[in-house]
């Protein structure tokens, strides 16, 4: 019994300490994954359970002006991340887009974008909050499979770059993501504070321009599998591949439910 405990102990300094990049291990919610599972756990059982509870003989909160603090500020730290990652790394060179390996040389650009992984990363925690307004507000049928997972999954992809490979090939990922969340955001916001201004395609091309978003990820990730001379590490793209796979075939699939097939019923 010692053996194995010992075993399970070693493993668990391994994964969580040696293969982990040391520049981000000590950063918060990074040391150990016991936090930001604590929080996914919560935050599922909040939305799918406690939540919904809580909520059954009690009205609908009213969060207008919480809501359109939080989508202001979703919108500045998303358009923040994809500014900074376009012109300090895309546009003037600096990093590749077709392959881009980790740089671990402690130099200015590289503290720059390790603490920029890290805070996607806490953003990714905060888009939790979606969720949570939504049950309070009792907007129940948002909160579908595709809202749920894709936020969970958003934090567990988020915590695994942060922790093993923050920088290299995977900053696009949190830019191209960035620059969705800021349309998005940006939409949320008119809805709330002018809904007359809101026209009923922007919802349809937003999802059009989400779909697209995974597109891009799944080919940015998938070349380098087939690219021998990329040195960015491989597993990475074996573990975002399936999420990015998986979560277009929901998105698809929840477009051609909501603007194809029911128009044709409609019609």
């Amino acid at each position: 019994m010692g053996t194995l405990v010992d075993n399970i102990t070693q493993y668990y300094h391994y994964i969580n300490d040696d293969i982990a990049d040391p520049r981000t291990n000590t950063f918060p919610l990074v040391s150990s994954p016991v936090p930001i599972l604590v929080i996914m756990v919560v935050y599922h059982r909040f939305v799918r359970s406690w939540g919904p509870a809580f909520m059954e003989k009690r009205q609908p909160y009213d969060l207008k002006k919480v809501i359109i603090g939080y989508n202001i500020i979703q919108i500045y730290l998303s358009a923040f991340l994809a500014v900074q990652c376009m012109i300090r790394l895309y546009l003037p060179g600096n990093y590749s887009i077709w392959c881009q390996k980790i740089i671990y040389e402690d130099t200015p650009l590289e503290k720059m974008v390790v603490g920029y992984v890290w805070l996607y990363y806490m953003v990714k925690i905060v888009d939790l909050l979606d969720t949570i307004f939504f049950v309070l507000r009792k907007k129940f049928t948002h909160v579908s499979f595709l809202h749920v997972y894709h936020h969970l999954g958003m934090c567990l992809l988020g915590y695994i770059g942060t922790k093993y490979v923050p920088g290299g090939h995977g900053v696009m990922l949190g830019c191209i993501n960035s620059m969705v969340h800021a349309v998005m955001y940006s939409y949320y916001l008119i809805s709330i504070v002018r809904p007359h201004w809101v026209q009923q395609w922007w919802k349809k091309y937003i999802t059009q321009l989400q779909i697209l978003q995974f597109l891009l990820l799944i080919i940015h990730f998938g070349h380098v599998l087939f690219e021998p001379s990329c040195e960015y590490p491989k597993w990475i793209s074996f573990m975002f591949l399936p999420h990015n796979i998986f979560i277009l075939y929901l998105f698809s699939d929840f477009y051609i439910k909501e603007y194809i097939l029911r128009k044709c019923k409609n019609t």
